[in-house]
């Protein structure tokens, strides 16, 4: 019985020898893999600060090299004519490939095509932004519309190219919209008059319905000569 109880005395001692032995082991491989995850840290730091200023010096060459490449490609792209459509498009691929024939325009030259639903206030502000920044050469919507871009003086007068492709002003009037706003030499609106066109009416475009459409010239046009070949073309039937 005694030699019993030495024996699980020592059996105690042991297992609660193991139990120490075991939880000194665990906190050893936790402060090994703190040490570790330490290290690690402190060498990706280390490459930041040594490989800092390459890794910038090569984010901007980059950002200069993207640059450049945007100005050779596409902003150096020239536009042959930007055409404004007071009427919502939602597919204007057709119209564009229209015009493009039209003005017999590369495959590098831009045929830009904005369409926006002027009936909306706010929208007929954006409308008219864009025609003040000259980024608009030619202006489509319905007489209605046309006869007010006229006379807040938006619209380029058209007389020249109605006298040019008419006999007489009877033969002209089926075909323009005349007498309704006057211009000084720097676009202003001076009156009224019969002799005064601002637009031309037009068969209509594929992919917007309009209201007896019209087809004028941006006051602020940049592409005028081929602003005046579109208005042209759109007049044929």
């Amino acid at each position: 019985m005694k030699a019993s109880g030495r024996d699980a005395g020592r059996d105690r001692n042991t297992a609660k020898w193991f139990r120490l032995y075991d939880c000194s082991r665990a906190g050893g491989q936790d402060s090994g893999v703190r040490h570790m995850a330490e290290k690690n840290e402190n060498n990706v730091l280390r490459f930041l600060k040594q490989y800092a200023v390459r890794i910038v010096a090569v984010c901007g060459i980059l950002l200069v090299l993207a640059y450049f490449i945007n100005i050779m490609f596409v902003q150096n792209q020239k536009t042959a004519v930007s055409v404004l459509v007071l009427e919502f498009m939602e597919d204007t691929s057709a119209l564009e490939q229209q015009v493009r024939e039209a003005l017999g325009a590369g495959e590098d030259e831009k045929i830009e095509i904005r369409t926006i639903s002027s009936g909306i206030e706010a929208n007929k502000a954006v409308a008219l932004t864009w025609i003040r920044a000259e980024v608009v050469d030619v202006v489509i919507g319905g007489e209605t519309q046309m006869t007010e871009y006229a006379q807040a003086g938006y619209l380029k007068d058209l007389s020249d190219m109605k006298a040019s492709e008419q006999g007489s002003e009877e033969d002209g009037a089926s075909n323009f919209l005349c007498g309704l706003a006057q211009y000084d030499q720097d676009g202003n609106v001076t009156g009224t008059g019969p002799k005064t066109c601002f637009g031309r009416y037009i068969p209509g475009i594929p992919g917007a319905q309009i209201e007896q459409p019209v087809a004028g010239l941006a006051n602020n046009a940049s592409n005028v000569d081929n602003g005046l070949r579109l208005l042209q073309w759109l007049g044929t039937d």
